[in-house]
């Protein structure tokens, strides 16, 4: 028998669904909803800097009036689990998204996290994504190693923490594990 590789990740637990990692087609985009109202109270404070009522939830998936967000997403057996973002705003360059991410609770600490970062890294590059910021509070220690393993520099605002990542570096592509040629 062979020894499995080594990713630096948890193994699956007997019984766990292997993660199945992709975007979300826009007709997908209704399953961030759902996803986001399994979230622990603790969770959504953590994904969206303060408490969030289901109304809020609800208007935030509708995104009306703003440009397309690239969403992709951990599914386990047929159930969005885990969620990354890229959001844009029609004031700022086309260059320039905000990133969000969170995952259920109980698929916390397994590794989610750091694949649906990679991917995020990945459809940035791909989609000429010159600079990605992330605001989160400065007690989400998750976050904020999650950010430092990928590279983003840090700035500080009151009651806010911002990870910025610069995707200029023609090496940061072969980093995120980009397929588009540099």
């Amino acid at each position: 028998m062979t020894n499995p590789v080594k990713t630096g990740l948890l193994q699956p637990r007997p019984g766990f669904l292997t993660p199945i990692y992709r975007e979300l087609r826009p007709l997908e985009h209704y399953l961030l909803r759902d996803h986001l109202l399994r979230l622990s109270p603790e969770s959504r404070v953590f994904r969206f800097g303060s408490p969030v009522s289901e109304r809020l939830i609800n208007s935030y998936c509708r995104n009306e009036g703003r440009p397309m967000p690239i969403i992709c997403g951990a599914f386990i057996g047929d159930t969005l689990r885990g969620v990354v973002e890229l959001r844009f705003d029609r004031s700022l360059p086309r260059y320039f998204a905000e990133l969000g991410i969170s995952v259920e609770d109980d698929w916390q600490d397994i590794g989610i996290g750091s694949r649906l970062m990679e991917l995020a890294l990945r459809c940035a590059r791909d989609n000429g994504i010159a600079r990605l910021e992330v605001n989160f509070l400065p007690h989400n220690v998750a976050m904020r190693r999650l950010a430092w393993k990928f590279g983003a520099g840090f700035s500080h605002q009151t009651g806010l923490t911002k990870g910025i990542f610069t995707l200029k570096d023609p090496n940061f592509a072969a980093v995120a594990g980009s397929k588009r040629p540099q």
